[in-house]
């Protein structure tokens, strides 16, 4: 008798002291976590890709734009929604986020949206660098608890699809930590030392990427500005240091040097829209074009490099986030954002690159595919590909992310779907 007692009392001294010690241990990670819902929707403070701060970009004011409390490219937002107010959260990636325009896009749809009468709110939940799984917690975790009137959730053809074992799977064991901390054990018991484990570890999706190299803005500004006799060797020099210095000078050279130096010259649109050079744009299209992997060379060719379990395991978390959504009551709204091979002038800028350009043709193939999964599903969705084929000078050309006019057919084609269900 006296054995089990002092075993009885061994554990429940044990399990005293632990609850007192991971207590212990949430409290000290407040003091460097961000309040909720940061915390649940980044792992670290936003960073736009282009500083405002180097002083060439400074006629770009929107590079310099602050992003609210909660980390978003927002306007300040309150958790209780307001009284008379419609509220629409979008929810996706940079293509929503759209850091190197002067508006995101839930900006550019609420200027499209009839003013008096019923406020509307266009809360944008987009962040650069994640993926379907990560829309699903952030709609879970944060979207549906903001007491929205609709969600709108975007995926790009480019590169939200998953591996095809990575699909939604409600039995799967959790992990310990994660970005989402909803997902995992320690983030639904401790989503402050969550936050801080992903952090410090640099565990999430936007933080796998090794850091650029320092200053790398100006450096290639200066490089691409030089007297133009230094202006290839400074490039070079630059990429075979940072990124790669397997490759010599001549290879990287060749690359850079087709199409007339296209690729690192400046860049304008007829609007004046600037385009940018970035270290990360360098270097997938000196991996791609010095890669000896297989490519598609079309659309259909793209076929035997794509797989229905990729679009089955992307889909499986659209579904599931539609569940979430018809569970609350909420009207869920999927638009597909395409890659830019509907863009003419974008085409033509890529031809002397087919290498790199071949990753269009395996996006375009997946969007195909995945748009006719979603018709069999009764899931809403928009293909976006109407509102854009075809269209010339909407994609940017050397990051592929919209440009200020193809934002504003996007925009015009989200207002329109918005209204719809404002009067539902």
């Amino acid at each position: 008798m006296w054995l089990r007692k002092r075993v009885a009392f061994g554990v429940i001294y044990g399990l005293v002291l632990a609850a007192v010690t991971l207590a212990g241990i949430e409290v000290l990670a407040s003091f460097y976590a961000p309040s909720w819902p940061a915390r649940a929707l980044r792992a670290t403070g936003p960073v736009n890709p282009v500083s405002a701060a180097v002083e060439p970009f400074k006629d770009q004011p929107w590079l310099a734009t602050p992003f609210n409390s909660w980390g978003m490219r927002d306007s300040e937002r309150t958790v209780a929604k307001p009284a008379n107010t419609f509220r629409a959260v979008f929810v996706g990636d940079s293509f929503v986020e759209s850091p190197l325009t002067p508006l995101s896009l839930p900006a550019a749809v609420a200027r499209r949206l009839p003013e008096g009468g019923r406020n509307v709110e266009a809360i944008d939940l987009g962040i650069s660098a994640t993926s379907p799984r990560s829309y699903y917690y952030r709609t879970r975790d944060v979207a549906l608890k903001l007491s929205p009137d609709a969600l709108l959730l975007f995926i790009y053809a480019g590169n939200d699809f998953v591996l095809a074992d990575q699909g939604y799977s409600a039995s799967s064991l959790p992990p310990l930590v994660d970005e989402s901390p909803g997902s995992s054990l320690v983030g639904t018991l401790m989503p402050r030392t969550n936050w801080l484990a992903v952090n410090r570890l640099r565990l999430a999706e936007s933080l796998m990427n090794k850091d650029p190299p320092p200053a790398e803005e100006t450096v290639l500004y200066d490089a691409v500005h030089a007297p133009p006799a230094e202006r290839l060797p400074r490039l070079v020099a630059h990429i075979k240091k940072y990124y790669f210095p397997q490759h010599s000078d001549a290879e990287i050279g060749e690359v850079l040097s087709r199409g007339g130096g296209r690729f690192w010259r400046e860049l304008g649109s007829p609007e004046g829209e600037r385009e940018f050079l970035l270290g990360w744009t360098l270097a997938n299209l000196l991996s791609w074009e010095t890669g000896t992997f297989g490519v598609a060379a079309s659309v259909q060719d793209a076929r035997r490099l794509t797989s229905d379990g990729e679009v089955q395991a992307t889909l499986s978390w659209i579904a599931a986030t539609d569940r979430l959504a018809r569970e609350m009551g909420v009207p869920l709204r999927i638009f597909l954002a395409p890659v830019g091979t509907l863009d003419p002038d974008y085409v033509e800028f890529w031809k002397p690159w087919p290498r790199a350009y071949s990753f269009n043709y395996v996006g375009e193939d997946r969007e195909i595919r995945l748009a006719a999964a979603l018709g069999a599903t009764g899931i809403r969705f928009v293909d976006l590909r109407e509102d854009l084929a075809g269209i010339a000078g909407t994609y940017r050309k050397r990051d592929g992310h919209w440009t200020q006019k193809g934002e504003a057919i996007v925009a015009d084609r989200v207002a329109r779907e918005l209204l719809l269900l404002m009067k539902q």
